[in-house]
C-alpha cells in the first residue's frame, strides 16, 4: 500500500475515534507543504432556525385520499377532505329486466393515520356540483384551498372505527334514489350519460368524502374509491350481480386541506411567511400538509476562514434532534426527511446527496427512534460538500438554506411532521459539526 493511502487512511480512523481532541496526523508534501497539521473538530458554528409558510400546495395527482380532522398542539387544528371525479366501465347493453338492490361507496385505509384512532369517526359522502380540475394557467394541478360546491344533502353517511393498520374495507351505504338513478340511465337506450367518461362527468360531476366537524383522528385511503351498485338480472336463476363506478383521473383528485393555527405557537405564520425559532419556542417546524418548512441557514460558517492556520474542511454532519415530546406513535416522524436546498424565496431546489458506486442518493437522515427516553432519536446528514461549497463562495448569501421535508409523495400523502429545537433549546438540539484541518 503507498505511503500516501496508508496514512489517509489512518487520518480517517483518527477522525472517528478521536473527533473530540486535537489529534496531529503527519501529512506527506502532495496535501501540504508544512510537515504537520491538525485535525479540529468543532461543534459551535450557528445553525440557525426558522419556519416558513406556505400559502397553498399542490394535492392531485396522488390518488391517496386524506379524510378526517384533529387537532395538533404545534400546528392547529388540521381538516381534510378529497375530492374526485368518478369514471364508470366501459358500456355493455346487458341491463334489460334489472332491478335495483342498493348502492355503497367503499375505500380501503393505506396505513397512513394520525391523531386518536380509538374514537369513532363520522363519514359523509356528497355529489359535487361542479366539474373537478385546475385552473386554466395551471390545469393539471389542484391546490388545497380549491373550493367546489358540493349539494347539501348528503348521498350517505356512517360513523365508522377506522382501523389504518388492518386494511379492513369502509363501506357507506349511499342513497337509493342515487342508484336507481344510475340503473334507469343504464336501461334506456336513448340515455347517453353512462355511456362514455365523457358524457358521465358532465353528468355526475365527482363526490366529497369528508369527515364530521368533531373528528379528532385522519386517515388516508388507498386510490381504490369505488362507488358500488348491487342489481339483480333475471335468468334461470335470479342473479345477483354488481356496477362499479371507479375514482376516474388522479389529476381530477384531490385533497383539500385547512389549517386553523388559532392559539398556537404557529398562529402568526401566514401573516409574517417566516419566523425564526427564537419567537416560536426555541423550535422550527416542518408539516407539508400543515403549510409549514423548517428551515436551516449557517449564517456564519465563512468564519472558519478566520481560524488561524485553516487549510480546508475533511468532514461536516448536520445532527438534527426531534423535540423531546413533539412525537409519539400517534404523532409519528416523518421515517424519511430530506434536505433541499433553497434561495431567498424559499424554493425548493435539489436534495444534498451522497456519492456511492458512481452514482449519486438522495439523504433521507436514517431516522433513530427513541420513544422511551427521547435521547437518542435523531436524523443525521453528511454536509460536507455542501459546507465546502459555501465556505469558497465569497458571494454566499446568507438567507439561502435547506429545507427539511419528506421526498415525494411522502411530501403530499402523509400526516407525519417534525419539530426540531435550535442550539438552545435544551429538548433538542440541532448540531452542525465540523472537522477541519490546519496547520500546526
Amino acid at each position: 500500500m503507498p505511503k500516501f493511502l496508508s496514512l489517509f487512511l489512518w487520518l480517517l480512523l483518527s477522525v472517528f475515534l478521536f473527533s473530540c481532541k486535537k489529534v496531529d496526523i503527519k501529512f506527506g508534501d502532495q496535501l501540504l507543504d508544512n510537515d504537520y497539521t491538525q485535525i479540529i473538530k468543532v461543534d459551535s458554528f450557528n445553525a440557525d432556525l426558522t419556519t416558513i409558510h406556505l400559502d397553498s400546495f399542490p394535492t392531485s395527482s396522488t390518488g391517496v385520499s386524506l379524510i378526517g380532522g384533529y387537532a395538533d398542539p404545534y400546528f392547529g387544528k388540521i381538516t381534510t377532505q378529497c375530492f374526485t371525479e368518478m369514471a364508470p366501465p366501459t358500456y355493455i347493453d346487458s341491463f334489460a329486466g334489472t332491478t335495483f338492490d342498493s348502492i355503497c361507496l367503499l375505500m380501503v385505509p393505506n396505513r397512513t393515520f394520525y391523531g386518536d384512532s380509538s374514537l369513532p369517526i363520522t363519514l359523509n359522502v356528497h355529489r359535487v356540483n361542479q366539474i373537478i380540475n385546475g385552473y386554466e394557467e395551471d390545469f393539471n394541478r389542484i391546490f388545497n384551498n380549491r373550493q367546489f360546491t358540493v349539494d347539501p344533502t348528503p348521498l350517505g353517511s356512517k360513523t365508522v372505527y377506522v382501523r389504518p393498520l388492518r386494511r379492513d374495507s369502509i363501506k357507506i351505504r349511499l342513497s337509493d334514489n342515487l342508484g336507481r338513478e344510475f340503473l334507469s340511465k343504464l336501461k334506456n337506450p336513448n340515455d347517453k350519460d353512462m355511456r362514455t367518461l365523457d358524457a358521465f362527468v358532465k353528468y355526475f360531476n365527482g363526490i366529497r368524502v369528508s369527515a364530521g366537524s368533531n373528528s379528532q383522528f385522519a386517515f388516508g385511503a388507498k386510490d381504490s374509491l369505488v362507488i358500488r351498485m348491487y342489481y339483480k338480472k333475471p335468468d334461470l336463476f335470479l342473479r345477483s350481480l354488481n356496477f362499479d363506478i371507479s375514482m376516474g383521473a388522479k389529476i381530477h383528485h384531490y385533497n383539500q386541506i385547512s389549517i386553523d393555527r388559532s392559539g398556537t405557537v404557529l398562529k402568526d405564520l401566514a401573516a409574517k411567511k417566516e419566523l425564526n425559532s427564537s419567537l416560536t419556542g426555541n423550535a422550527a417546524y416542518s408539516f407539508y400538509l400543515g403549510g409549514a418548512f423548517a428551515k436551516v441557514r449557517f449564517n456564519s460558517i465563512r468564519d472558519l476562514l478566520k481560524i488561524p492556520n485553516y487549510t480546508k474542511i475533511i468532514r461536516a454532519t448536520l445532527v438534527v434532534r426531534p423535540l423531546k415530546g413533539s412525537y409519539s406513535p400517534n404523532f409519528a416522524l416523518p421515517p424519511l426527511v430530506r434536505l433541499a436546498s433553497t434561495n431567498i424565496n424559499n424554493q425548493i431546489g435539489f436534495d444534498l446527496a451522497f456519492f456511492a458506486n458512481g452514482s449519486s442518493n438522495p439523504q433521507f437522515g436514517s431516522l433513530e427512534v427513541d420513544y422511551l427516553y427521547g435521547e437518542k432519536t435523531s436524523y443525521a446528514y453528511d454536509v460536507t460538500n455542501y459546507i465546502a461549497l459555501i465556505v469558497g463562495d465569497p458571494s454566499f448569501n446568507g438567507n439561502n438554506g435547506l429545507l427539511m421535508l419528506p421526498p415525494s409523495p411522502l411530501m403530499e400523502t402523509t400526516f407525519n411532521r417534525l419539530v426540531v429545537g435550535n442550539k438552545v433549546n435544551p429538548l433538542g438540539k440541532i448540531e452542525l459539526a465540523i472537522v477541519y484541518a490546519a496547520v500546526k
